[in-house]
């Protein structure tokens, strides 16, 4: 297709300027510094190749649980984006491998319970999305540069069936919902793939490629493109339902609340939608967005490339611009991962917002920031320098 060559040429121009890194995402650079959240632990990968597993203590800091011992003499490369938390920890390597990490009861290191390719050989194509965990169903998927969706039973890492080929590289995080994986490809292709057999239910083409992982919204899947538009697709046809277009491309994933749609863009905006895709508001961020938002109570979390978090108000009644009501610049560094929340709690029948996230930067520092009332730092650790920060 003639706009393939084009837009991944500008793909890998844009990647170049963002990341720092060789247009095929290769050993020169070690990730994004990506973390995942899960009963008071923060998972952070590491530029240097390894996983660090921290107590979350709150107001009075934190400290380190455990440290992986995986990959080769350099580790495993580092992680783009966040591991999967369920009986072990999984961990997309730049290496091309998947690492299926067992974590120590009390401390210590942790050791590889299984990894997929057993053995490496020179080049592989690294892996770039988020591994995706069913844990009800026994399954971890992940795409990769090599252009295929992988699938494994996530205790034993047998792999379930031959990897399904698309013709572009996987940089989207599947997302498994009732048995099926939802992913894009830079080929330009929406695919749904059933997670028992491997086959395609059902593509949709768009104008350009796909890096953005998709949201499951209700019956609707909603997806960004390399074409400028969003796109929302019937869950069980594939077919649309709505797009809307933003003045750039969208790589961010959206967040959703029952009744809107909130997506940012690399064009630096945060288009809040309704169920229809007609536009609520918008806000300029000026600067592009590649990590993906939270939705709080408190608001719509967003960071951009250069480090600034904004709180926006997260209303689908109001028409026209949007509303920050915090922000914060976090260092120096890049914010490019997804950030991360814990979510809502009930404790003794109250429930207890959410009242943080949790982001990772590419200078290998990890931050809790508290959001629920101003907003501030509640902690930072350096995971170059396996200390706190400042």
């Amino acid at each position: 297709m003639p706009w393939r060559a084009t837009l991944l040429a500008a793909l890998a121009a844009m990647i170049f300027g963002l990341a720092g890194c060789t247009p095929n995402l290769g050993a020169s650079t070690q990730g994004w510094g990506a973390v995942a959240v899960a009963e008071g632990v923060v998972y952070a990968t590491t530029l240097k190749g390894q996983v660090y597993a921290l107590n979350d203590l709150g107001a009075e800091g934190v400290s380190t649980r455990w440290v992986s011992a995986v990959g080769d003499e350099n580790g495993f490369g580092g992680a783009y984006n966040p591991p999967a938390v369920g009986r072990y920890l999984y961990v997309s390597g730049i290496d091309g491998v998947l690492y299926a990490i067992e974590q120590p009861p009390g401390g210590g290191a942790a050791a590889t319970a299984w990894r997929r390719p057993q053995i490496e050989s020179e080049d592989m194509a690294p892996l770039v999305g988020s591994p995706a965990l069913d844990e009800a169903g026994g399954i971890i998927a992940v795409g990769s540069e090599d252009k295929r969706l992988y699938a494994y039973n996530a205790i034993t890492g047998d792999e379930l069936w031959s990897p399904f080929q698309t013709e572009g590289e996987i940089w989207s995080a599947p997302v498994l919902r009732n048995g099926v994986a939802y992913f894009g490809s830079q080929d330009g292709n929406v695919y749904a793939v059933d997670l028992r057999t491997g086959t395609e239910k059902w593509r949709f083409e768009t104008g350009a490629a796909i890096v953005a992982t998709p949201l499951v919204h209700k019956n609707l899947l909603i997806v960004g493109s390399f074409d400028r538009q969003l796109y929302a697709l019937g869950l069980d046809d594939g077919q649309p339902r709505w797009q809307f277009q933003a003045n750039n491309w969208w790589w961010a994933t959206p967040a959703a609340s029952d009744r809107a749609i909130f997506a940012p863009a690399m064009d630096g905006m945060v288009y809040a939608l309704d169920s229809n895709g007609s536009l609520l508001w918008e806000y300029d961020l000026g600067a592009p967005i590649v990590s993906s938002p939270v939705l709080l109570q408190r608001g719509l979390v967003v960071a951009t490339v250069e480090g600034k978090l904004s709180v926006l108000r997260a209303t689908e009644a109001s028409h026209g611009a949007g509303q920050e009501i915090a922000s914060l610049t976090v260092g120096n560094a890049e914010i490019k991962a997804p950030l991360t929340s814990l979510p809502d709690r009930v404790v003794n029948g109250l429930p207890i917002p959410a009242d943080s996230v949790y982001i990772g930067s590419d200078d290998g520092t990890v931050r809790r920031v508290q959001v629920l009332s101003g907003i501030n730092i509640m902690w930072c650790y350096d995971t170059e320098q396996n200390v706190r920060c400042n």
